[in-house]
């Protein structure tokens, strides 16, 4: 019995450090991408610092539409039920840079 609970042990521990590692992999936070954004791109960026910033997120689309810059991100709500898209749409002035950003988060049933 004593062998058979080991490996029990072992197994569920093993299940949640797997569960934790997917998690963290694969759900997307609008309030974490929020707080970046606002940290790392103050009004003022130029738009290339913008594109690179999406990009780095690896975005399902990212369109330069001129004064626009639209990206979809695409993960998992937090319980890995329900995709979350997050459309951002960063506008800038005629010099390239940034004015102001807005972000849309959309749930489906998988």
């Amino acid at each position: 019995m004593s062998k058979f609970l080991r490996w029990g042990v072992l197994v569920v521990a093993l299940i949640l450090v797997l569960g934790s590692l997917a998690y963290s992999h694969y759900v997307l936070d609008s309030q974490e991408l929020d707080a970046a954004i606002r940290t790392e791109l103050p009004p003022g960026t130029l738009k290339a610092q913008v594109v690179q910033f999406i990009q780095k997120r690896k975005p399902e689309f990212c369109d330069d539409l001129g004064t626009h810059v639209q990206a979809r991100i695409t993960g998992r709500a937090g319980n890995l039920i329900y995709r979350k898209d997050i459309i951002l749409d960063f506008e800038f002035d005629a010099s390239g840079r940034l004015v102001s950003f807005s972000q849309k988060v959309y749930l489906s049933f998988v």
